[in-house]
């Protein structure tokens, strides 16, 4: 039986019977002596052949578990890890620091609030779930920064079955903060397994994320990571040595001396300095500066999907980092909401669509992101342009304009 099939199996094993040491020792005794880049790459071909990512994603604990503590892996990670301010210590500090934060905050507080259900143990324990919300940043960082680079080494499964648990999580937090909010009855069950969930996540960025970074990212990529990771910030990295941004900072400003390679070579401008348009001309500059002024977020997508341009303006909606020029946009999406890429761009590519608009609430804020066709003069699709906007203050504006007359 080829790897890839035994793996297969071991999948559908685990799904049917749900016998995970079973599985796990049968895990071990077949790809145990394998470094995780292979095993990246079956999942990918499991994936590629139409698996459920799911699917994948329920044997990735069991990947997890076997790697843990391998002398193996340990042994053949370099030492960039233990470098004081690099992206990958900051990110594996930032574990330590969670996992701190999740012993001697929640755990507390949820413990007290169950043995004495009182006002003020709830807005303690409350107060500790809305401070998970930080958590935020690390898996931004790392589905942002880190993940394009393993899928431009061709290493898909990893980065998506971790984003569809990222999103989980994310989901867990919610609903635990709401459990709270509301004092329902049921608020145990959303913590405990969003703990469980959190813990699984990492060990998968220490034992199985950790070691394909290392191996596919080279001393120009991570100077790339460390200029973009303050623009997301970090999180749980208080007080931890040679974690805090100015370690991170110090870690950049030595990095001076590598010469990173642009990612678009190409500049359309005349000998004179200037753009020049059928609707008339611009100096380089002063486009960059328009498109950072313009209110909303503005990414174009080209005709072979992948992401081409975005603005930078001072308030982004969602994080984006100058790694994401030519990812795909399907990975640019958690992967619930790839199939609804996928749909839209297909709507766009064939004529029966040529816009759509969504709304999005986060608390008190509201966003509109519009999503139009791109098309040329003969109406041949070439792009996507998406742009993302908050509009609370404008939507108060035109409530109270209405309600005024």
């Amino acid at each position: 039986m080829e790897r890839k099939d035994k793996l297969k199996s071991l999948i559908y094993k685990l799904h049917e019977d749900g016998n995970f040491d079973e599985v796990k020792r049968e895990f071990e005794e077949e790809f145990g002596s394998v470094d995780a880049g292979e095993i990246a790459a079956l999942e990918g071909e499991l994936i590629r052949e139409g698996m459920p990512v799911e699917e994948v994603q329920r044997l990735c604990n069991v990947h997890a578990a076997v790697f843990q503590g391998s002398i193996e892996e340990i042994h053949a990670q370099k030492k960039i890890d233990e470098t004081p301010g690099h992206p990958l210590f900051v990110f594996r500090r930032e574990n330590d620091g969670l996992e701190k934060y999740l012993e001697e905050n929640l755990s507390k507080s949820y413990e007290k609030y169950n043995l004495e259900k009182s006002e003020e143990n709830r807005l303690d324990l409350l107060a500790d779930l809305i401070g998970l919300r930080k958590l935020e940043k690390h898996y931004d960082r790392k589905e942002n920064l880190f993940f394009p680079y393993l899928e431009r080494a061709g290493i898909t499964a990893p980065p998506k079955v971790m984003w569809a648990v990222d999103d989980d999580i994310r989901a867990l937090i919610k609903a635990s903060i709401e459990d709270l909010e509301n004092s329902s009855g049921c608020y145990d069950r959303n913590i405990d397994a969003m703990v469980f969930e959190i813990k699984e996540m990492i060990k998968k960025e220490n034992e199985i994320l950790t070691p394909l970074l290392i191996q596919n990212l080279k001393a120009e990529d991570w100077k790339v990571v460390g200029e973009s990771s303050s623009e997301i910030g970090y999180a749980f990295n208080g007080g931890i040595e040679g974690a805090s941004p100015s370690d991170a900072a110090h870690w950049l400003e030595k990095q001076k001396g590598i010469v990173v390679s642009e990612t678009i070579e190409v500049d359309y401008v005349d000998e004179e300095g200037y753009i020049k348009f059928p609707s008339g001309v611009m100096e380089k500059s002063e486009m960059i500066h328009m498109y950072n002024t313009i209110p909303c977020d503005l990414t174009y997508i080209g005709d072979d999907d992948s992401v081409r341009f975005f603005t930078e303006g001072k308030n982004p909606v969602f994080p984006r980092t100058r790694t994401i020029i030519g990812r795909d946009v399907r990975n640019c999406h958690p992967p619930k909401a790839v199939p609804v890429v996928e749909q839209m761009i297909k709507d766009f590519k064939s004529g029966t669509k040529d816009e759509e608009t969504r709304l999005m609430t986060r608390g008190s804020k509201i966003y509109v992101i519009r999503y139009f066709a791109v098309r040329d003069e003969e109406g041949k699709y070439v792009g996507t342009l998406e742009t993302t906007e908050e509009v609370s203050e404008l939507y108060n504006m035109i409530k109270e304009e209405v309600e005024n007359k």
